[in-house]
C-alpha cells in the first residue's frame, strides 16, 4: 500500500518566509525546507507542521509501507487563489506518487479546507492537526496574544473591526451622544458579523476580481454593470445624507440615512446581476440560471424591509402612523416573489443537476 504525508500550508508561509518553492516532495527536500523556514520564522507554526509530517513519513515507513511526504503551499491571499494553487499542487503531487492513502497534516481548520477535493481523488486514512504545546501561565499566555496579534491574518480579523468600533464609539462620545454611542458600536459589530456570516467580503471580492478581468478583456457588459452599480451606492450615499443631514438626533439620522439608501443597494444589486447575466450570456450563449432567483429574492428584501423602516419609524415616533393597508399589500407582495424564487430555484435545481454553476454566488 502506498500512502502520502501531505503537509498543507494554505497561506504560504513556507514560500514567503523561506522562499521555497511548492510542492516539496520527499524527505529530503522537506527536511532542507523546515531548515529554511525555521531559520526564517522559529514560532511558525508551519514549522510543527512540517515535523509531525516527517514523523508521520518515518511511523509509516517503520511499518514496511510505501510511503512519501509532501508539502503543498497556497498563496498570502488566503481565498480563491490560494486555494486553487493548492489543489493545482495537489494533483501534481499525486500525479508523481499515485498514493492509494493519504494522511492530511495541519495546524488548524483553515489548512484542511482542501480535504473535500483531496477525498475525492484519494481515500483519507487520517488528519492529524498539529496543536502546539505552551506552559499555562500568565506571562506565556500574554506573550502568545500579543504575538498572535502580530500576525496580519489576525490583525485583520480582530483588531480593524475592534478598532473601528471603539472609533465609532469615541466620535460619537465627542459629539455627546452617550447613549447612542454603545447602539451604534453593537450595531457595528452586528453587521461585521452578518458580513462574515453571508461572505459579503467574498462577494465584494470577486466583484473587483470580475471588473480587472473584466477591463482585460474587454467585458464591457460586466464592466458596465459594476459601474452602474457602483454609481448607484455612491449616489445612494450622497443622496441619504442630504436627506438625514437636518436631523438633530443620531437615532432619527441613521433611520433617515438607512431608509433612504436601501433602494439604491437593491438596485445596484440588481444592476450587477444583470451586467453578469448579460456578459456571460454574449460571451458563453448561456443563460445563467440564478438571475431570476436573485432579482426575485432583492425585490422581496426590499419589500420586506420596507415594511419593516415604516413600522421601525412609526414605534419609534419618526412617522406620523404606521399604514397597515401598505404594510400588509407590501409583505404580500414580498411573500408572492419568495414563493415565485423557491419555484424557480427548485425548477433550476432540477435542470442543473451535475452542471457547474457559472457567475455570481456560483
Amino acid at each position: 500500500m502506498k500512502t502520502l504525508v501531505l503537509c498543507v500550508d494554505r497561506d504560504d508561509d513556507l514560500g514567503v518566509k523561506s522562499q521555497v518553492t511548492s510542492p516539496v516532495i520527499g524527505r529530503k527536500n522537506n527536511l532542507k525546507a523546515l531548515v529554511a523556514l525555521g531559520i526564517a520564522d522559529p514560532e511558525d507554526s508551519d514549522t510543527n507542521v512540517m515535523f509531525m509530517g516527517l514523523k508521520l513519513f518515518k511511523w509509516y515507513k517503520e511499518m514496511g509501507r510505501e510511503v512519501e511526504v509532501a508539502t503543498i503551499c497556497g498563496d498570502k491571499n488566503v481565498g480563491v487563489v490560494s486555494d486553487a494553487n493548492l489543489v493545482r499542487q495537489f494533483y501534481s503531487v499525486i500525479e508523481q506518487f499515485s498514493p492509494d492513502t493519504l494522511v492530511l497534516v495541519s495546524d488548524g481548520a483553515e489548512d484542511e479546507v482542501i480535504l473535500p477535493v483531496i477525498s475525492q481523488r484519494v481515500q483519507v486514512e487520517h488528519v492529524e492537526r498539529v496543536v502546539i504545546k505552551q506552559a499555562q501561565n500568565i506571562e506565556s499566555t500574554f506573550y502568545i496574544v500579543m504575538s498572535a496579534l502580530k500576525n496580519p491574518k489576525i490583525a485583520k480579523k480582530v483588531i480593524v473591526p475592534v478598532a473601528m468600533a471603539l472609533m465609532l464609539w469615541g466620535i460619537m462620545m465627542i459629539l455627546g451622544e452617550t447613549e447612542a454611542a454603545l447602539g451604534l458600536m453593537l450595531a457595528f459589530f452586528s453587521l461585521f458579523l452578518l458580513s462574515k456570516a453571508l461572505n459579503l467580503e467574498g462577494q465584494v471580492a470577486r466583484m473587483f476580481e470580475d471588473t480587472q478581468g473584466a477591463l482585460k478583456t474587454r467585458r464591457y457588459l460586466l464592466f458596465g454593470g459594476v459601474i452602474i452599480s457602483m454609481t448607484l451606492i455612491v449616489s445612494g450615499m450622497f443622496y441619504s445624507f442630504f436627506q438625514a443631514r437636518n436631523e438633530e438626533e443620531a437615532r432619527r439620522f441613521l433611520y433617515q440615512f438607512l431608509n433612504s439608501i436601501m433602494p439604491f443597494i437593491i438596485l445596484a444589486a440588481v444592476s450587477y446581476t444583470l451586467g453578469n447575466t448579460l456578459d456571460t450570456y454574449m460571451r458563453k450563449g448561456k443563460f445563467i440560471r440564478s438571475t431570476w432567483t436573485i432579482v426575485f429574492s432583492l425585490g422581496a428584501i426590499f419589500f420586506i424591509a420596507r415594511t419593516t423602516m415604516d413600522f421601525i419609524g412609526a414605534v419609534l415616533g419618526y412617522e406620523d402612523s404606521f399604514n397597515w393597508e401598505n404594510g400588509l399589500r407590501y409583505l404580500a407582495i414580498a411573500g408572492l416573489l419568495l414563493i415565485i424564487t423557491m419555484a424557480v430555484h427548485n425548477y433550476n435545481k432540477g435542470k442543473s443537476k451535475g452542471k457547474r454553476k457559472v457567475g455570481w454566488m456560483r
